[in-house]
């Protein structure tokens, strides 16, 4: 874990030597150590305690959601806003599960792979289970998410969790074979930046999956979504906007109003 780190502070890298007690040696940054399991490199120092921007982030900070996330709140939610579609089942998981386990192609490249917004850990741990051999990284900016993360992913061996900005990802460049982004890029304040960030971890030929909501089945789940904050994608519009960055090789699949997608760092 430790050469791939990056100093939020001073962005230098391989600055830290213990990451049971991490810091770094170029700024003195010393991460906090609140959360049990979990490194947490939030420059609070410096910028403070990151403050949410809409109401999908600030109830992602909350302890009942983060607890009920997986179960109640994210299918109801996905229901809502992407239709009955969303929830089908493929393999015994849900639909979006699998195609993110599968359109990384964990078998094909090495890790390590890098859960972008991991909430609760739902997706480390089946990239956990999927790929033993391999470090797989959680990266969250919530606290409470976090916590229910490192409870639920503690039997695995290969999981680190990390708190940390997805707009300025506290890794080295190519750090990554593979970047999963589930149900989180509605709720960025700057999408674009993340995308930048991803392709910057990425090594050459890496492999960045995705899924975002495309349309509103219903009158309530539109309303919904703009009570909450939450920005919609249409395929060509994501298809576009990767490319321009410089990704390659665009493909999704649609899942009732939700799209998974899939691109490679060339």
């Amino acid at each position: 874990m430790l050469p791939i780190l990056l100093c939020p502070r001073c962005r230098s890298q391989g600055v830290f030597s213990n990451v049971r007690a991490p810091r770094c040696s170029n700024c003195g940054l010393e991460p906090h150590t609140t959360i049990p399991g979990v490194l947490d490199l939030i420059d609070v120092a410096i910028g403070g305690e990151p403050t949410a921007a809409n109401t999908e982030q600030r109830l992602m900070e909350s302890d009942l959601v983060a607890r009920i996330y997986d179960r109640f709140w994210r299918p109801t939610f996905v229901r809502m806003l992407a239709g009955k579609g969303a929830g089908a089942a493929v393999g015994g998981l849900s639909g979006e599960l699998f195609i993110h386990k599968h359109s990384l192609a964990l078998d094909d490249r090495p890790g390590p792979w890098l859960d972008l917004s991991c909430g609760p850990g739902a997706f480390v741990r089946a990239l956990a289970a999927a790929a033993p051999g391999a470090l797989i990284v959680g990266l969250d900016i919530s606290r409470a998410m976090l916590e229910v993360a490192a409870q639920r992913a503690s039997g695995y061996t290969n999981v680190v969790l990390v708190r940390g900005d997805a707009h300025a990802l506290p890794f080295v460049d190519s750090a990554f074979g593979g970047v999963n982004n589930a149900g989180a890029l509605h709720a960025y304040d700057d999408p674009e930046l993340v995308f930048r960030e991803v392709r910057r971890v990425l090594r050459p030929n890496g492999v960045y999956v995705g899924s975002t909501f495309a349309e509103a089945p219903s009158l309530l789940g539109r309303l919904t979504a703009r009570a909450a904050g939450i920005r919609r994608f249409e395929p060509g519009e994501l298809r576009a906007w990767l490319q321009r960055i410089g990704f390659a090789d665009y493909e999704d699949v649609r899942l009732g109003g939700a799209i998974v997608f899939r691109v490679r760092r060339p």
